[in-house]
């Protein structure tokens, strides 16, 4: 299967020296167009790529924060940027985020050769067109000979043995019945004191302000709601955070097998009418916030970059 790339367009469009690694690769990858940074976030976090190329000059954001959350959404994802005046600080920054290469001003066979060591395959070499082949001439049908009529008198010949059935395997035994999965300790309840309260009611407001979502609230693990900021309309917040709690709890487990601590994951559910965003606070504290896509839209970089700092400063002010 084919290495799967995105290009995404910056501030100008496609960029040339991108546009032509279309050409250099031909059929050897499967390149797909974004035409903005918040599409092409979209893009990888439904489907992953192997490797996005994006020029510097995004409308949206930096390269260095749309290498953020390129890293948040897909960390296998690898990501070379173009047009970047290089630094010494700027190339921690990138190294730090897991950015592949950074790129001032390169030629669109250079581009090729990082692609190449970024997906650790070889350049497609030209191939010269293959001489036509001969066509053979038809081959000659023989005909075959009828068999021949018994003469008169004389007895057909004998049909073939029928071959005996193979014996039916006896029914294997009742297999034992696997013992039920231990079940679960209940989820610890949470409290909030007063000045905890105050202070995540204000990290609510600030994003409503700045992102805005139609309401931002604040659940446990146990299905409780702690605060909520905004206006919830005809939804159910109560219900909304006992049917999340079953989907967002499972980070906690993951981040243990991967021997980390805690892991900033983020959530999406994504309907018709209706964009649900989930972060994780604390192994007993979730962020959730709501967009009602008639009124506004989140864009998903913006949504990453803004929260995960609220998120940060609420993580130290309810940790236990």
């Amino acid at each position: 299967m084919a290495k799967r790339v995105l290009v995404v367009a910056g501030r100008e469009g496609v960029a040339p020296a991108l546009q032509t690694q279309i050409e250099i690769w031909g059929g050897a990858l499967d390149f797909a167009l974004a035409t903005s940074a918040n599409e092409a976030l979209w893009e990888v976090r439904g489907s992953p790529y192997d490797l996005v190329l994006a020029p510097w000059q995004l409308p949206e954001m930096t390269g260095l924060e749309f290498a953020e959350v390129v890293q948040a959404l897909s960390p296998a994802t690898r990501l070379i940027l173009i047009g970047v005046p290089v630094t010494p600080a700027l190339q921690n920054q990138a190294k730090s985020l897991g950015v592949y290469a950074l790129l001032a001003q390169a030629t669109p066979q250079e581009i090729a050769g990082f692609i190449g060591r970024a997906l650790e395959i070889p350049l497609p070499q030209p191939r010269p067109a293959p001489l036509p082949r001969p066509t053979p001439p038809p081959a000659r049908e023989t005909p075959t000979a009828a068999p021949a009529p018994p003469a008169k008198g004389e007895a057909p010949p004998p049909a073939a043995p029928a071959q005996p059935k193979a014996p039916t395997a006896a029914a294997p035994a009742a297999a034992a019945r696997p013992k039920a999965p231990p079940t679960a300790p209940p989820a610890p309840r949470v409290t909030l004191t007063p000045a905890q309260q105050q202070g995540a009611r204000q990290s609510l407001q600030d994003l409503l302000v700045s992102i805005g979502p139609q309401v931002a609230f604040l659940i446990s693990t146990a299905g409780d709601l702690l605060a909520s900021e905004g206006s919830a309309g005809d939804l159910d917040l109560v219900a909304l955070a006992a049917r999340a709690v079953p989907s967002l709890a499972g980070s906690d487990g993951l981040a243990r097998a991967l021997g980390d601590d805690l892991l900033s994951s983020l959530y999406l559910f994504t309907g018709s009418r209706y964009d649900l965003y989930a972060f994780t606070v604390t192994r007993t504290i979730m962020l959730l916030f709501i967009f009602d896509k008639t009124v506004v839209e989140g864009k998903l970089g913006s949504v990453w970059l803004y929260t995960r700092r609220v998120v940060e400063g609420l993580r130290e002010s309810l940790s236990p």
